[in-house]
């Protein structure tokens, strides 16, 4: 079943408890998206520190 389109800021007809379930779902999922590819950044940038710390140094 479709659910039907509904606006936020209309203060005159409230969603029903089925379509705020749907909008908390795709709200949550994108945050998880979100995390998920700052997280990904995150370690890309974890690595390449890692690694620029962990370089042999040249002996004098």
């Amino acid at each position: 079943m479709k659910q039907q389109p509904f606006d936020l800021n209309d203060i005159t007809h409230e969603p029903s408890d089925e379509q705020l379930d749907a909008l908390m779902e795709a709200v949550a999922s994108e945050a998880r998206r979100h995390a998920k590819t700052i997280r990904e950044q995150l370690m890309v940038r974890l690595r390449a520190e890692i690694m620029a710390v962990n370089l042999p140094r040249p002996q004098a």
